[in-house]
């Protein structure tokens, strides 16, 4: 059996949300970021399991998508500052870290439990993984995670004109390194 840290500089975890309803044409798509991640991984042959911890205070609005599209200047200073503090405040509140616990038998797939102070949700996720050399391993791969099996309730914007879809669609490409 191996222990592999997550290096926090050569990882990245994205999501997307995607706006729904009557006026979601006048909404915005949106990509957030976590800029500070914390995990580690076990190996057993081709059996793992992990561990991963996502600050909530370091979820951050990178910009608006346009399609797949990232365009970081859509939003005003302002606008930014608005949708982070009702992430934090309002659909995360409780929750000062996403603890985040996957398992696999083969390292193609993962069963993946999320827990944040509303609840917590099972999902599976498809993952692809690397050797980068010297022990450490490259995993990317995306799921999608609904809200409402948060116990997050519905996000909506000014007179419910629009509301953000309840499926997340998680992106992620972590790179892990011996420990030690």
């Amino acid at each position: 059996m191996s222990e592999l840290h997550l290096d926090p500089t050569a990882s990245r975890l994205t999501i997307h949300t995607r706006a729904v309803g009557m006026l979601a044409r006048l909404a915005h798509d949106l990509e957030i970021t976590a800029s500070e991640l914390r995990g580690r991984a076990r190996l057993d042959g081709e059996s793992w399991t992990a561990e991963l911890e996502v600050r909530v205070a370091k979820l951050g609005v990178a910009g608006v998508l346009r399609g797949e599209r990232l365009d970081p200047e859509a939003l005003s200073a302002a606008d930014r500052l608005d949708i982070e503090r009702r992430m934090h405040g309002e659909v995360l509140r409780g929750t000062e870290i996403v603890e985040v616990r996957a398992s696999g038998a083969t390292r193609d797939r993962a069963d993946v439990r999320v827990q944040v102070a509303s609840g917590s949700a099972a999902l599976a996720a498809r993952l692809s993984s690397r050797d980068l050399g010297g022990g450490a391993i490259g995993v990317r791969g995306a799921c999608q995670l609904s809200l409402a099996a948060l116990g997050v309730r519905e996000v909506k914007g000014p007179l419910g004109a629009f509301k953000v879809r309840d499926e997340l669609d998680v992106l992620f490409d972590l790179t892990l390194r011996p420990a030690g």
